[in-house]
């Protein structure tokens, strides 16, 4: 096995499609992608010199990207194991109740023996782990020949490492991993198998969903279409009554004007009428006044001709009675009168 690092991918870029690309150079193990830098291990070394004899590759549409080897961290680890090292000389393990193995009594307890830089309570296994930052506080615990915490003893011990059991376990897998290498392949194999089958089945339901949104989408087209032609039909239907009452307004506002003109021409009437009334009030008026005049003059001739008749005594003209024959008057007819007669 060869592992190669891909640096410089596309945000868009998957593990799919890097993976894919890869299998060009021979058979994948393992394909994991993160950020922008994907790890491909390859099962045949010379698989991979192949790939970055090739570099740089274009995996996909934004550019090319570099293929190198994975860096090993050799000294790193080492650095971890001596830090784990010097941790586990300054660590004891207490055992307890689980009143006694809470957290704040624990380093409220062991902290008159020095500086406690970590403490890790395990309530299940009614024990907890203590690390002090130098061994001084180490020793001034392990010296202290009982220990009493809420008034109960507590067991101090030194801390137990597993780091030589983990050594010996990974000796033996590093010796089973050879003999098993090919038990592991076909295992890989029969996993890969039976991720191409989830993949095609994973496809199949894909397509599936495909048709069933196509479907969807058309019976939602349908749906959407009825109800735009539904409401193309009220539109019109709507335009159709409101075309009717704008009509009918028009009408009413004809009828409106008609009204108001057949009322201008009776006010005109009217006006007409009381102004030939007026006419004829004065007229009538008039009338009265020549009327009036004419019986005074009347009346002043008769009077005239009393003092005439007093004057003359004459018998003849006594006994004569004046009618209005022998006078030559013309009494004027009743101006009232004609005024009747004409209305």
């Amino acid at each position: 096995m060869s592992t190669v690092i891909l640096t410089g991918l596309d945000s868009r870029t998957n593990s799919d499609i890097a993976e894919n690309y890869c299998q060009k150079y021979g058979r994948i193990l393992n394909c994991y992608l993160k950020s922008n830098q994907c790890t491909v291990t390859f099962a045949d070394k010379h698989d991979a010199e192949e790939f970055i004899r090739s570099s740089p590759h274009r995996i996909d549409s934004s550019g090319y990207v570099d293929a190198t080897w994975k860096k090993t961290l050799n000294r790193t680890s080492s650095s971890h194991q001596q830090q784990r090292s010097d941790n586990n000389n300054c660590r004891l393990t207490a055992h307890g109740t689980r009143e006694q193995l809470e957290e704040k009594n624990l380093i409220e307890y062991f902290s008159r023996f020095g500086h406690i830089r970590m403490c890790l309570p395990n309530a299940t296994q009614t024990a907890a782990t203590i690390t002090f930052d130098d061994r001084l506080g180490y020793e001034r615990a392990l010296k202290e020949s009982r220990h009493f915490l809420n008034g109960r003893s507590l067991i101090v011990e030194p801390y137990k490492s597993t780091d030589e059991f983990e050594s010996n376990k990974r000796m033996k897998l590093s010796d089973s991993n050879q003999s098993t290498s090919s038990n592991v392949i076909s295992k890989l194999e029969y996993e890969k198998d039976q991720l191409i089958n989830e993949q095609s089945r994973i496809e199949n339901q894909y397509q599936e969903r495909i048709k069933f949104y196509e479907y969807e989408n058309f019976q939602l087209n349908e749906y959407l279409k009825k109800q735009q032609n539904d409401f193309t039909h009220q539109v019109v239907q709507y335009q159709y009554l409101l075309k009717q009452s704008l009509d009918e307004i028009l009408n009413k506002d004809q009828q409106i004007e008609q009204l108001k003109k057949e009322n201008k021409d009776i006010d005109d009437l009217l006006r007409q009428s009381v102004h030939d009334n007026e006419q004829q009030q004065i007229q009538l008026k008039k009338r009265e006044d020549v009327h009036s005049q004419t019986k005074q003059k009347y009346e002043e001739v008769y009077k005239a001709y009393i003092k005439l008749k007093d004057n003359c005594g004459a018998q003849q003209i006594i006994d004569t009675p004046i009618t209005s024959s022998t006078i030559n008057v013309h009494r004027p007819k009743s101006s009232i009168d004609n005024v009747r007669k004409k209305l």
